[in-house]
């Protein structure tokens, strides 16, 4: 089994636990907001409602996500935008051998 070479990188498709956290988020929100109409209109079935209506829109936020927006992150960037390549990142995590600052300890 091929395994990434980061452990800690996202999957190439995107991150799942980002997308569970949509879910849930939505059904948890939306599950609120339908137990607060519930109580407040005294009718129990605003409850499913809100959960039914926060898991559509959790789902539209995944597919939005990584679906329809998924290919625009390996797209080349427009001209004229900043951005970093692996040298750079690599260099800014490179610690340097000596200060060059004129600092004595």
């Amino acid at each position: 089994m091929n395994r990434p070479s980061d452990p800690g990188a996202p999957a190439p498709g995107g991150d799942p636990w980002a997308a569970f956290g949509y879910l849930v988020a939505g059904v948890g929100l939306y599950g609120v907001v339908g137990w607060g109409l519930s109580i407040w209109l005294h009718h129990d079935y605003w409850i499913p409602i809100g959960i039914l209506v926060g898991a559509g829109f959790g789902l539209y936020l995944v597919f939005a996500r990584y679906l329809l927006r998924g290919s625009d992150e390996h797209d080349d960037p427009s001209p004229g935008s900043s951005t970093t390549t692996d040298d750079d990142d690599a260099a800014r995590r490179q610690r340097p051998d000596s200060d060059d600052r004129g600092e004595t300890a």
